[in-house]
């Protein structure tokens, strides 16, 4: 059986709150901001999008080397994405049967809704919708695209509101 109830906060985001639960914790690992290399079999609009991402979660300061197997997930579920949409545009979200002249769901509409859900999911976790956003502040200070030096003497966390 998995863990129960909400994900613990990380610590960082706890300090960068203000919260004193933040104390109480010790040994929690911490990762340097790090880009990934990007998986050789992600090719096309994966690839693309791994590229689109990775640029972006730099400049937020949210990256680490060990989250490629989840980027490299979500852009394979982005790249079905595009894929399936492409086919539902030439052959329509809704078919008729040739042998009984029935309409009914193109069954791609289906794949295409579990590719969603996987890209809804996994943006959740690097902050890339606007509802996952709405959680995160800017610790004072902190602004993306400064250079690398200036970006070090500033904080890497985010706080998490609401």
């Amino acid at each position: 059986m998995g863990a129960r109830g909400p994900a613990p906060t990380p610590t960082p985001i706890l300090e960068a709150r203000g919260s004193w639960r933040a104390k109480e914790r010790s040994g929690e690992p911490y990762l340097p901001v790090e880009r990934p290399s990007c998986p050789g079999w992600l090719k096309g609009e994966a690839r693309a999008e791994w590229n689109r991402q990775v640029k972006q979660l730099e400049r937020m300061r949210c990256i680490a080397k060990i989250d490629r197997a989840l980027l490299a997930a979500y852009c394979e579920a982005w790249d079905e994405f595009v894929a399936v949409s492409e086919m539902l545009r030439r052959s329509g979200v809704i078919i008729k049967s040739p042998e009984t002249e029935v309409w009914y769901q193109n069954p791609l509409v289906g794949i295409r809704n579990r590719a969603v859900e996987r890209l809804m999911r996994l943006a959740q976790q690097f902050g890339f919708s606007p509802a996952a956003r709405t959680r995160l502040r800017a610790v004072e200070g902190d602004v993306g695209g400064e250079s690398e030096d200036e970006g070090k003497s500033k904080s890497r966390f985010f706080r998490v509101v609401g």
